[in-house]
């Protein structure tokens, strides 16, 4: 009971955050911008003052307030992007999770409380993400980037020893330092003149990470193996495209050989040491397996193509399930050796099938594996491939729309997973096929009635899941259950079946609901909850904190404010495009006639100011004189009506540069985008003394 009391406040308190997300995203206009930067004050102020409350009333449930607290910080993020909104400034920016993940940083050192951890983390890596790929059509990836990337990828491999040592307790950081390392490590290995360097260092570390942890931590070496499995697949591909010839795929093979040896005398070796845990070993076999079998299925149909081989897809078919599946399931060769020719023989079979249209044979194949072998893992494996043979096969014969197909395949799932209680590891992944399949009927174009109708079935029954099997101590079940609720509520913010204010106002109620319940069964249940407050002893600094927020707030809405009151006004030629930010809801997106400046010496970026003046036509134009890091092109004096605009350099060819002066966004209320985009013309924009600009409003 405890578990479930929460779980209530947990979803309770994720729905008023989403509510407020929504709800800010959607632009309501019946608001006035002080209006609606009060209603984020509010919210601030909501979720601060509940936690500081709670931590007074609750006295054997701080976890509340501790998620109160850490829920304030969120709500202060969704404040500076609802500034960013009503000010334009683009949501996706770096400089929002910059300014977002502050608070959160000196949360977390102050208070040493993991929530914190790994909001702060988070935050920081969306800021370098964005900083990396900024949200704008004229960013471009520079070997300066990839140097970030790597920088900020042994930062995080030292950050996970730190954690690993004990200087730092927060299990999400660790894991999450783990993981941007190995991502952040792998993107330097492409697309570089130093990606040779950075492929070998990028093996070396992966393998003395697999060798460290494979007797260890399972999980760890889990984490390793599917990045290693992935970084080497993708590597290969990078290559084939670059090298692609016979004697490419006829190395392929070779080195597909090369692994599958090697992994034996490696597999008996680890037979002989009872320290190895059975799951490492698996998961050890699982990567080789995946390896080998793309490397050879590669080289099968790249030989195939290069030598323009005239081989029906029957032939194929017969030729992979006679001489690979049927004698790997058969005998008792090594397992790397019978599992990567098994699944190698499967993938030809499958893809034979599907392109001549008799995918009701592959049932047969898939059967008699199925049959003969009695590993969890790999029936777990041909279970997903026989519910993906089914939509093939329905697909082909009964020529159902997307819609039809994946509700029968919902059925047909449901069905499975209860005739398969009891059948371990099988009945996850009926379990796992059945969820994806009912998430993908959200994801596709449907009338709004038939949204609403599978977005209730999701919710209710990935609900009812979190609740049952955390309850039964089923932890794969209820964190798979837990993944998928949140990304029902991530796809509906981009769902345009229904608007985002209608479901934020579902998501208060239902906030306000599981609030409810979780107090009732709470005092019902009187229940004793042993939870260390954050708050405790640290209430001075913490407000200390909170003020910073709110000054920071204030500063932006007096300085917008006065700029929008005694900037000068221009007017700008542009071309709109409609998309959805990240946080702030739709905007369009616009390129003016000054975003391109012609005639110019720039070769580099930089910070650039340009001068503009009022045609007869009443617009501003550029002059072609300009500032650029700190040095003008010519001898120049100001004249009245001359307007001095700050901008960025961010890519120049020739004789022109590409700048961004931060007026390149304007948000627009949801659903109004068909409305402003080709109909505008001009921009009026408020350009500051001291040169910085604030987009007005659209005009025909």
């Amino acid at each position: 009971m405890k578990k479930t009391v929460s779980l209530t406040y947990l979803f309770g308190v994720v729905f008023i955050l989403t509510s407020a997300l929504y709800f800010f995203a959607s632009n309501w206009q019946m608001f006035s911008r002080l209006e609606k930067v009060a209603l984020a004050g509010a919210l601030i102020v909501l979720f601060y003052g509940a936690s500081f409350l709670l931590d007074r009333v609750l006295k054997g449930a701080h976890f509340l307030s501790n998620w109160l607290l850490v829920s304030g910080v969120i709500s202060f993020g969704l404040s500076v992007a609802l500034l960013g909104q009503l000010y334009n400034s683009h949501a996706d920016s770096y400089l929002l999770f910059l300014v977002w993940s502050i608070p959160a940083l000196l949360f977390s050192l102050y208070t040493r409380y993991g929530g914190f951890y790994a909001l702060t983390h988070i935050l920081i890596h969306l800021t370098i993400y964005f900083y990396l790929f900024p949200s704008t059509p004229f960013g471009h990836w520079t070997l300066a980037h990839t140097w970030i990337a790597f920088g900020i990828g042994i930062a995080n491999l030292l950050l996970f020893f730190t954690i690993k040592k004990g200087f730092i307790r927060s299990m999400p950081l660790l894991y999450l330092s783990l993981v941007s390392a190995n991502l952040l490590l792998i993107v330097t290995a492409f697309d570089n003149e130093y990606s040779a360097f950075f492929t070998l260092f990028y093996v070396c570390l992966l393998g003395i990470g697999v060798y460290r942890y494979f007797h260890k931590e399972t999980s760890i070496f889990i984490i390793l193996s599917l990045f290693g499995t992935g970084f080497i697949i993708i590597k290969m591909f990078e290559l084939m495209a670059r090298y692609v010839s016979s004697l490419f795929f006829v190395g392929l093979l070779l080195a597909a050989t090369l692994l599958l040896v090697g992994s034996v005398f490696l597999v008996n070796y680890l037979r002989k040491h009872s320290a190895s845990r059975h799951w490492s070993k698996t998961i050890f076999v699982a990567s080789v397996t995946t390896i080998a079998s793309v490397f050879i299925v590669a080289s099968v149909f790249g030989l195939l193509s290069l030598f323009m081989v005239d081989v029906s897809m029957i032939t194929l078919f017969v030729l992979a399930t006679v001489f690979l599946v049927i004698p790997s399931t058969l005998t008792s060769w090594p397992s790397p050796v019978k599992y990567s020719l098994m699944m190698t023989g499967i993938v030809i079979g499958m893809t034979a099938s599907g392109f001549e249209e008799f995918s009701f044979v592959m049932f047969f194949v898939l059967a008699f594996v199925f049959y003969l072998e009695k590993r969890i893992a790999v029936r777990f494996t041909f279970y997903l491939l026989f519910q993906l043979n089914t939509a093939i096969f329905l697909g082909q014969t009964m020529e159902l729309g997307a819609h039809a197909l994946l509700l029968v395949m919902v059925l047909l799932i449901g069905i499975a997973y209860l005739l398969l209680k009891n059948k371990q590891g099988i009945q996850y992944g009926a379990f796992l096929s059945g969820f994806i399949a009912l998430f993908s009927l959200i994801t596709i174009d449907l009338s709004l009635s038939f949204h609403i109708v599978y977005f209730t079935l999701f919710f209710l029954i990935a609900t009812l899941c979190v609740y049952v099997f955390k309850k039964q101590g089923l932890k794969l079940y209820w964190v798979s259950s837990l993944i998928f609720w949140f990304m029902l509520i991530v796809q509906l913010y981009y769902d345009l079946a229904w608007k985002l204010v209608h479901k934020s106002l579902l998501f208060a109620g239902l906030g306000i609901v599981f609030l409810l319940v979780a107090g009732y069964l709470d005092r019902k249940g009187g229940f004793e909850q042993k939870s260390h407050s954050i708050l405790a002893g640290k209430k001075i600094g913490i407000l200390f904190i909170i003020c910073l927020q709110a000054l920071w707030i204030g500063y932006q809405v007096y300085s917008n404010e006065t700029l929008l009151t005694n900037g000068e006004t221009v007017i700008l030629e542009l071309q709109p495009v409609d998309p959805r930010s990240l946080l702030q809801g739709d905007y369009v997106e616009l390129n003016y006639s000054i975003s391109q400046l012609e005639d110019t010496s720039i070769d580099d970026n930089g910070p650039v100011t340009i001068v503009l003046r009022e045609n007869s036509q009443g617009l501003h134009e550029y002059t072609g004189v300009y500032k650029f890091n700190g040095k003008w092109n010519a001898s120049y004096e100001k004249k009245p009506g001359d307007v001095l605009l700050n901008g960025k350099v961010t890519s120049s060819w020739g004789n022109s540069a590409q700048v961004t002066y931060g007026i390149e966004h304007f948000f627009i209320p949801e659903g109004t985008g068909l409305d402003v985009e080709g109909k505008v013309k001009t921009a009026v924009v408020k350009v500051s003394d001291k040169g910085d600009g604030i987009l007005v409003r659209l005009k025909d």
